[in-house]
């Protein structure tokens, strides 16, 4: 990963409006955040009243939600959880709506920024026919991105629950260092993070770069968020700032993680289009004729 090229990814961000657009897209995900909280917590309504392990999820949701939004927050969700689980059956729907029209405005979005960001031109409408087919296949992959981001985070759930599990048998057996452990959440995390961000550039983009630029891209987009993430938790959302604005402070907490995620994403898909064109091979042309020995004569 040479510094010129994230020099030149910085330039060319910088060059696409990049913060714009990042503020475009962070405002349909902090709309879209609340409902599909609302539809999480409908599934979780009726789930964690009978079982165990969703009281144990409930936990960590609650711990996730403190730990990287803030303590404020945690209050709000706390709140919601407890309407949400006498009221699932008509809040599930509702807010699975609200999510997929909020998705479909984040990805309609996210698909204009990366063809801006990879200079792809825009088709002109061939007629109503061509636009319900474009408008169904945007939605289609609207679909796609919902349920890619549930299971995204099913997995991390389930790698965070089996981690915990793995702790406690072995704590029972051998004492192991707290900064052993530590230091393997921070890997796994960091693993899961990079297959997300990789995915997003491998796929995402309609040029569809090539593998090892992808990876590289996702990488440095998961170092970025990894290192900006505890940055933003110490220093610009703690319990003073959300304690002192309220819902509004959450909101805005909310806002500024979206928007720091998505200029993440963005700093990463420029990096791994300078990555892309570099290893692309020179165009061949055929040599510049010069003077024939028959024109000396």
């Amino acid at each position: 990963m040479r510094l010129k090229q994230v020099r030149a990814a910085w330039d060319r961000y910088q060059r696409d409006d990049g913060p714009m657009m990042a503020a475009a897209v962070s405002y349909y995900v902090g709309l879209s955040l609340c409902p599909l909280l609302l539809v999480l917590l409908a599934g979780l309504g009726w789930f964690l009243r009978y079982t165990a392990t969703g009281q144990t999820a409930e936990d960590q949701l609650f711990q996730a939600v403190r730990d990287h939004l803030s303590p404020t927050l945690e209050l709000q969700v706390q709140q919601m959880l407890t309407q949400v689980q006498d009221r699932s059956a008509t809040n599930g729907p509702l807010g699975f709506l609200a999510v997929l029209m909020t998705a479909v405005a984040a990805f309609s979005q996210f698909e204009r920024a990366f063809d801006r960001i990879w200079g792809v031109k825009s088709v002109d409408d061939a007629g109503w026919v061509a636009t319900i087919k474009r408008l169904l296949i945007q939605r289609g992959i609207a679909f796609l991105m919902l349920f890619s981001i549930g299971f995204f985070l099913i997995a991390v759930f389930a790698a965070g629950v089996a981690l915990a599990a793995v702790r406690s048998m072995t704590a029972e057996i051998v004492s192991t260092p707290e900064m052993w452990w530590r230091t393997l959440q921070v890997s796994t995390a960091f693993a899961f993070n990079t297959l997300l961000f990789t995915a997003i550039y491998r796929w995402l983009p309609k040029t569809n770069p090539p593998w090892r630029s992808a990876v590289r891209g996702g990488v440095l987009a998961a170092a970025l968020w990894e290192i900006g993430r505890h940055l933003l938790a110490a220093f610009l959302i703690g319990t003073k700032y959300s304690s002192a604005y309220g819902i509004v402070g959450s909101f805005i907490a909310i806002l500024l993680w979206c928007y720091y995620a998505v200029t993440i994403i963005f700093l990463g898909a420029e990096f791994v289009q300078v990555a892309s064109a570099s290893h692309q091979p020179p165009k061949r042309g055929y040599p510049i004729a010069g003077p024939s020995p028959l024109d000396a004569g």
